[in-house]
């Protein structure tokens, strides 16, 4: 009786089979990793679609007035006291904008960006508020009338951003200035000149120098729809401006200057 033996593989053949494979993984791994991209990009449009809805019922809410930035204790008074510090968006002294947004959002997680790698110091989420528009506070300080803003469907509301609050100035200069203050994809090359605060160097060069969509930034503007900007063109409307209130220069930070 004539045992037939099996044919393995040659090496050659075994070689060929895993030249293959590898060859599809470098097609479709790049293609994976752009699909996830994608999706955070997409659920990232979604929390800042829901916090400019959360602004425009704020600004019905409250006299068509944008909210502040940060605002005392002292000047909010009430339940705001008794937040505790150590909770998100506080500080001793302060409560800042995601928390007074939260009666809308009725969630803290869609102030974190899906595509950071630095969560902020201080617990401000991953979403900066022009200053222009959505102004620091104070006891003497008005907010601003959305009346006021003559076009806000073209004015930088709030974006993906280092800290809860920017102006032109910290999109143009992000290297030297205060804490993280920062544009997504603006970096240097190296973030050793951003002072660390509470953050790594690597969690802050991918954030800073790589960006977080594509090069890009997701952006709501001043009556509350949201896209996605070049982090290029987010930085070149900042650098129209010579300083961080912008003055009279027409520019998509200025809420005060028509730029329709």
């Amino acid at each position: 009786m004539q045992i037939k033996q099996r044919r393995g593989f040659t090496l050659i053949e075994l070689l060929v089979v895993i030249t293959i494979i590898s060859i599809l993984a470098a097609i479709l791994f790049p293609v994976f990793a752009r699909a996830r991209e994608n999706a955070r990009r997409a659920s990232c449009m979604s929390n800042l679609k829901q916090i400019g809805l959360g602004v425009m019922m704020y600004v019905q809410d409250y006299d068509e007035r944008y909210p502040f930035n940060s605002q005392s204790r002292a000047t909010l008074g009430g339940e705001w006291v008794s937040v505790p510090s150590n909770a998100d968006f506080t500080s001793t002294a302060n409560i800042f904008w995601p928390l007074l947004l939260q009666p809308y959002t009725k969630s803290a997680q869609v102030f974190y960006c899906p595509s950071s790698s630095y969560v902020s110091n201080g617990n401000y989420g991953n979403y900066g508020a022009n200053r222009i528009i959505i102004k620091d506070g104070s006891a003497t300080a008005t907010s601003v009338n959305i009346a006021a803003v003559p076009s806000p469907s073209s004015i930088y509301m709030m974006m993906d951003a280092g800290i809860y609050k920017m102006n032109p100035t910290d999109a143009k200069r992000g290297d030297s200035g205060a804490g993280c203050n920062y544009l997504p994809g603006t970096g240097p090359g190296t973030a050793a000149n951003l002072p660390a605060m509470a953050c790594t160097t690597s969690e802050l060069n991918a954030d800073y120098v790589s960006g977080r969509h594509f090069d890009g930034v997701n952006m709501v503007l001043g009556d509350g729809h949201v896209k996605w900007l070049k982090s290029e063109i987010v930085y070149s409307e900042a650098a129209k401006c010579s300083s961080g209130t912008c003055g009279s220069t027409k520019s998509a930070w200025n809420a005060l200057v028509d730029n329709s």
